[in-house]
């Protein structure tokens, strides 16, 4: 019975202890004197919370006044960015509007960040223009008004114009360099077929060409029996005149192949590829006329370009062939060698 007895004795003290302990918190709130214990509770609670997450320091306005100092003696007017002379006064204005001393700072410093932005631009390149438009920027900030932002943000547009056109125009460029060498090349292949076609067609009619087949085993009559002839077929008939044996057929020329040339003239050496010793090719397409005159010549390919090309078409034009009878299309290939 003594154990629950002083339980019960203990919990009265404990709550009489609470009690008074309000009691004297609330008294002291209203002297404004918190209770010993109250600040013991209070970090205790709140030592997890800063702990946890700690306030970012804020420079103050003297703070802000000195990095903006030192910047300037360095010679940090306007960059790097994010430590430089401007972009901190414009802090200490955005705390401080009708500081005059700040106010002073930048418009001093002002005519140093334009000239930074005109000579950023005239550079031309890519590095150039980000650092202007990031001065620019800043520049609209200390003052939008000022009259010479207009004339800079023209130059900005203009380079930016001018960079875009030039990107397009190398853009064409490109995709016409690569039209012009497909039609090239496709022009190329195309000679070159109708060139095989030409001789495989040549090779066939040709004479050789039958000469060279395997000759087949002539076939033997098969024997008569010999009988004695009639009484009245005793008489031996007179003979007949041996008749020459007949001409072979001239080799017909394949349809669409160029007929034989008559006569052929080689083209001129140009003096000054003669002189520098270049040498090239040049696949000229013709049309050979019904009688065998040159007509509609034209240059395929060519390497080097635009250097032996009039030699060529000149060439070509005096050529003779035996008239086809109808116009024949083909080409042909000169080359120039200076050795030769």
């Amino acid at each position: 019975m003594k154990q629950p007895a002083l339980s019960m004795v203990w919990r009265h003290a404990a709550l009489a202890v609470a009690i008074v302990a309000a009691l004297g918190i609330s008294g002291c709130g209203k002297k404004n004197a918190p209770s010993p214990a109250a600040p013991a509770a209070s970090s205790a609670a709140t030592a997890p919370e800063s702990a946890a997450a700690s306030p970012e320091h804020v420079d103050t306005d003297a703070e802000l006044l000195t990095k903006a100092k030192t910047a300037e003696n360095e010679k940090r007017l306007y960059a790097p960015a994010g430590n430089n002379a401007i972009e901190y006064y414009l802090q200490l204005r955005a705390r401080n509007p009708n500081d005059e001393t700040v106010k002073s700072a930048l418009t001093d410093l002002f005519p140093y960040a334009m000239i930074a932005t005109e000579q950023n631009l005239k550079k031309g390149d890519e590095a150039g223009r980000q650092e202007a438009a990031r001065i620019f920027a800043l520049l609209e900030r200390v003052d939008a008004n000022a009259p010479s932002l207009p004339r800079l943000r023209t130059m900005m547009q203009k380079q930016a114009a001018d960079e875009l056109k030039q990107q397009q125009d190398a853009a064409k460029k490109a995709q016409a360099d690569l039209e012009k060498k497909a039609a090239a090349d496709k022009a190329a292949a195309d000679a070159k077929a109708k060139q095989q076609q030409e001789q495989a067609a040549a090779a066939a009619a040709s004479p050789a060409a039958t000469s060279h087949t395997s000759p087949t085993a002539p076939t033997r009559p098969a024997p008569t029996p010999v009988t004695a002839p009639p009484p009245q077929q005793a008489a031996t008939p007179a003979p007949t005149p041996a008749t020459p044996p007949p001409e072979p057929p001239k080799p017909k020329r394949a349809p669409g192949s160029l007929p034989p040339v008559v006569s052929s003239v080689q083209p001129d050496y140009p003096r000054a590829a003669l002189r520098d010793s270049i040498s090239g090719e040049v696949t000229v397409s013709f049309t050979v006329g019904a009688d065998g005159s040159v007509t509609g010549a034209s240059i395929v390919r060519a390497d080097p370009k635009r250097v032996f090309d009039a030699a060529a078409l000149d060439a070509i034009r005096k050529w003779k062939f035996e008239p086809p009878g109808e116009p024949v299309s083909g080409t042909r290939t000169f080359v120039f060698n200076p050795g030769n």
